[in-house]
């Protein structure tokens, strides 16, 4: 055991549970200001926050060893979202902001159906459960486990488990107490300390095996695509067809429907300030795969090829850094997991007592009862997200495909329905919840499909972009059917400002005046355009 690394994580610990404490003292006992932090969150707590939900230890151990294993292919899956960063600021989060919703499932009770909500919120808790926070805290349990112990999680043992506690519980305590007034500003904690080791591990790297230059220079001549971003249709990573469709499937569903990415966002003190928080994530993301794809290219120049992707970054850490550099990027790779968990948590919990609780079990519970709800639920989901963890060690992909493979069964029906919802009135609830229902099924077959038969001409539904390509055309097929086929409910009735129109892409009057010089969002948004769609044009 080494007791530098031990000290400097037992450090870290500290002074994020003290910081989640002290940020929440005082605070009233009222919904908002639990779930919604009292709607009083600036602009670049949001972005830091949003990116800290997003970027867990799965991106720095699963998307490190991806791009160890395929080049820089993963880096799609951040440099392509600009598009969905755009529909979600100008089209679906004015509606979602000025309507003070606390949920997302709010939102298609509203558009849709009571059902369609249900349906929807189930799903997001299932998903939030066993995709994000189980993978996160499995991924977070084997980084401290090989990092102090210096030995590899090879079968399920104490010292695992114990691992995985310790994170879980350090993690819940503060997001139990606070609520989302904590998860944000200690994320935004360890934003800057993950962004900050990462740089240092990547100038390092690169150091040790001559340079960036010599770096690319040995990826390309094992492989000329390696640093290409639009690949054959049947790469197993980045197939053309995919990231050609990536931003109406799985980014969609991610960045503009995803209770525990934008929750931040309806917790802003202003529209203006969760529009620009979106910017302002949509840039740290541009940035993020010189940290979190880089490191997996130098891996393979210095290492070579051979070795299992979810090994490859604690490899780098332990080979290149002595014990205190190996202390402070244990504290960053925490600090990932715990942004992530964080994040999970209050927003699983919010679905909980908002979605189940005030709307099913007690209807007229109050703010106090909704709070003591979410407290609860905060730690039976961490119970069961522990318990889940450990069986993530008997899968035989890497963490990044696991959770990348699990969403391509979400996204496509529910980024179908969501457009639908803001641009095709005739839309209605039979038919949204019967495609939810139906998309999640027909992705599972196409998987099936992909794996069973992918030699027999029609190889290119196994990669996973593929297939969610073909899931959405086929889900928005299906909507188009039963909206005609079923008819809609006459009883239900839904708020005409929920069709989209260009009013909403305008800031309310009262902030109009904001929307000036340094601050012109449109302005910020055609460069984050620009930076992003050149990245493609340069690695295409």
């Amino acid at each position: 055991m080494n007791i530098t690394i031990l000290t400097v994580t037992c450090l870290y610990l500290l002074i994020t549970l003290g910081l989640g404490f002290w940020v929440a003292r005082g605070k009233k006992e009222k919904a908002d200001d639990y779930f919604l932090a009292g709607r009083t969150l600036p602009w670049y707590a949001i972005s830091m926050s949003m990116t800290g939900s997003n970027i867990g230890t799965e991106h720095f151990i699963g998307m490190v060893g991806t791009a160890y294993a395929f080049g820089l292919a993963p880096a799609t899956f951040e440099w392509g979202n600009f598009i969905p960063y755009s529909v979600l600021m100008w089209v679906f989060l004015p509606y979602f902001y000025r309507k003070k919703l606390f949920t997302i499932p709010e939102f298609l009770e509203q558009r849709y159906s009571p059902s369609t909500r249900s349906v929807f919120a189930a799903l997001t808790l299932l998903h939030m459960v066993f995709v994000v926070l189980a993978p996160a805290l499995y991924a977070g349990g084997r980084i401290l486990y090989e990092m102090i112990l210096v030995q590899q999680v090879e079968t399920f043992n104490c010292g695992f488990m114990l691992s995985i506690l310790i994170i879980s519980g350090v993690t819940a305590a503060y997001c139990i107490y606070g609520g989302l007034l904590s998860v944000v500003w200690t994320t935004v904690l360890q934003v800057v300390i993950l962004l900050a080791g990462g740089v240092l591990l990547v100038l390092l790297g690169s150091y040790d095996v001559g340079g960036i230059t010599e770096a690319i220079k040995t990826n390309l001549d094992a492989d000329s695509n390696r640093f290409s971003l639009i690949l054959p249709a049947n790469h197993p990573v980045s197939p053309w067809t995919g990231v050609a469709t990536f931003w109406l499937t799985l980014s969609m569903w991610y960045v503009g429907t995803n209770q525990f990415y934008i929750q931040r966002c309806l917790g802003a003190k202003s529209e203006w300030d969760a529009k620009m928080g979106v910017v302002g994530c949509a840039f740290i993301k541009v940035f993020l795969p010189f940290i979190i794809v880089f490191p997996g290219l130098v891996a393979f120049a210095r290492f070579g090829p051979g070795i299992a992707e979810d090994a490859v970054y604690v490899k780098m850490i332990n080979e290149l850094l002595p014990p205190l550099g190996r202390g402070i990027m244990l504290a960053v790779l925490i600090a990932a997991i715990m942004s992530t968990v964080s994040s999970v948590l209050n927003s699983a919990s919010t679905i909980w007592s908002i979605d189940i609780h005030k709307r099913i079990i007690h209807k007229e519970a109050l703010d106090e009862e909704l709070v003591k709800i979410g407290r609860i639920s905060t730690f039976i989901i961490i119970v069961i997200g522990t318990i889940f963890a450990p069986v993530l060690l008997w899968w035989e992909g890497g963490i990044f495909i696991y959770i990348q493979d699990m969403a391509a069964f979400f996204a496509p029906p529910i980024a179908v329905i969501f457009l639908a919802a803001f641009l095709w009135r005739k839309a209605h609830g039979h038919a949204a919840t019967l495609t939810l229902i139906f998309g999640i099924i027909a992705g599972i077959a196409l998987k099936i499909i992909g794996e069973t038969w992918g030699g027999t001409g029609i190889e290119h539904l196994k990669p996973l972009l593929n297939r969610a390509a073909v899931n959405w055309a086929v889900c928005l097929v299906i909507l188009i059917i039963l909206t005609f086929l079923i008819p809609r409910d006459v009883k239900k009735s839904y708020d005409p400002d929920l069709i989209w129109n260009r009013k909403w892409a305008r800031l309310p009057d009262s902030e109009r005046a904001l929307n000036q010089g340094g601050r012109n969002l449109m302005f910020w948004w055609i460069v984050m355009i620009t930076v992003s769609t050149s990245l493609f044009i340069v690695f295409r």
